[in-house]
């Protein structure tokens, strides 16, 4: 079992389109404490919306059934401490699933997540298109997409936050639960992990036609920190950088996008936003784990 871990430390959206095509959809089957309830599932959901409304890609569907047998591996969101396997695992065309929790993750780290192992046994070309998805070269040192069934995010139990859609009720107190979950949902779509992203690793620079050369941090799984971009003209701190500070919210930024592009999902054009309205690799398993994002 192999585990790709990532960093976030705390100094511490969205853009519509007709033509997005990916549906994340959470679980909370896992959630024990009962940390999720329909105010912050609201805000989850919005976070999702950042990926939704700009991926593109047609994910073909994974169907467990008689001999074939999709297993996904992953953290138990609630203690993450254990593993859990996902036995007969079936996801619908397009779906990404992600299965969320709670769990006490030390005074630094607000949240924990990445994309979900597996494990396959059937016929050959139904464990081809569970790893793939029907997206071409998502594995190995040169590969240039990425595709996942999901995956899991666990949020700190002790962290003061913010769950609110409004951003103006955000105080120096809190963390932003928004900011939080769309970092993390970036991990599990391959940021930081993806060996599509690995690829264009050169030292601590990522190097891309979408993104030009950018500093990563000192983990390699994010843009290093105090890196900036751009949301609808205005300069902001990144979201995939390894930083936030309590009484931030930040949007997902072009640089953020153009990450995501590199490693392989299709973004569609955005409307321009003015309000918050809104893996297992051939040969074994890989839990892919990312983003635990730290507090000050």
């Amino acid at each position: 079992m192999k585990f790709l871990t990532g960093s976030l430390t705390a100094l511490l959206l969205a853009s519509p389109s007709a033509f997005a095509n990916i549906d994340i959809q959470f679980d909370f089957t896992y959630d024990s404490s009962g940390f999720f309830n329909s105010a912050n599932i609201l805000t989850l959901n919005a976070a999702a919306n950042v990926f939704e409304t700009r991926f593109a890609d047609n994910l073909s569907a994974i169907n467990s059934t008689g001999f074939n047998n999709f297993q996904g591996l992953i953290f138990d969101p609630s203690d993450m401490t254990q593993t859990l396997t996902l036995s007969n695992l079936s996801v619908a065309d397009n779906v990404i699933k992600i299965y969320v929790g709670s769990d006490s993750l030390g005074d630094l780290t607000l949240g924990a997540g990445g994309s979900g192992g597996y494990s396959c046994s059937g016929i050959g070309t139904f464990c081809a298109n569970a790893v793939d998805r029907g997206q071409p070269n998502t594995t190995g040192s040169t590969a240039t997409d990425f595709a996942t069934w999901g995956g899991m995010i666990s949020f700190n139990s002790t962290t003061s936050w913010y769950f609110g859609l409004d951003e103006s009720g955000l105080n120096n107190s809190q963390f932003d639960f928004y900011t939080v979950a769309v970092h993390e949902i970036a991990h599990v779509l391959g940021f930081g992990l993806a060996p599509s992203f690995e690829a264009q690793v050169n030292g601590s620079s990522f190097t891309s036609s979408e993104t030009g050369t950018v500093g990563l941090s000192s983990d390699l799984a994010h843009w290093a920190a105090g890196t900036t971009s751009t949301v609808a003209g205005t300069l902001q701190e990144t979201v995939m950088d390894p930083d936030i500070t309590p009484g931030t919210r930040k949007y997902f930024t072009d640089l953020d996008y153009a990450g995501m592009a590199a490693i392989g999902w299709s973004l569609v054009t955005p409307v321009p936003e003015t309000s918050m309205s809104l893996n297992l690799l051939a040969g074994g398993l890989l839990l892919a784990f990312a983003g635990r994002r730290k507090a000050a």
